[in-house]
């Protein structure tokens, strides 16, 4: 560590490792990692209708451990499928789901405890969500679409915390 003095005062400078692992010069362009990310973004489209049906199926496995047992447990996991769910689906196409599942992760974050959680609006989130799927609505969809949106939003803000 680098020690410097100034009057009374101490100044220790950690050493920067990070600039020997960096280049300062070379590596790719700007133009070369955005089209090398566009590579990547291509192939995983090619299996994100797969990688999507597989999350539906689980998104139905635990939608029914919800509405049969309303515990933190099975309302972590829900919360975790849907908050990866909606990380990828813009990416990919479908931006209605990460809408639909940025609303319902924020009523999950936002009811303080299971036994205050509504399960029939959980359950209408993922209803909007197989109407997605199973329709392949890609895109900001049409006007019902965001209608039902908007009312899934507002829903949200008039059952959490913040909003009573």
């Amino acid at each position: 560590m680098a020690e410097q003095t100034r009057g009374s005062v101490k100044i220790e400078r950690p050493p920067n490792r990070l600039a020997d692992k960096v280049p300062k010069t070379g590596g790719k362009t700007l133009k070369q990692a955005i089209a090398d990310a566009d590579r990547a973004i291509d192939r995983l489209s090619k299996d994100y209708g797969k990688h999507l049906a597989d999350d539906m199926a689980a998104l139905e496995k635990y939608m029914a451990a919800v509405k049969s047992a309303p515990t933190a447990a099975n309302l972590k996991t829900l919360f975790r499928l849907v908050h990866n769910m909606r990380g990828q689906a813009a990416t990919f196409g479908f931006p209605l789901i990460t809408e639909v599942g940025r609303s319902l992760c924020l009523y999950l974050l936002e009811t303080e405890h299971e036994s205050e959680v509504n399960v029939a609006l959980i359950e209408q989130h993922v209803n909007a969500l197989r109407v997605i799927y199973r329709e392949k609505i890609e895109g900001q969809g049409d006007t019902v679409s965001r209608q039902v949106v908007e009312a899934l939003m507002k829903a949200v803000e008039t059952q959490t915390s913040r909003h009573q």
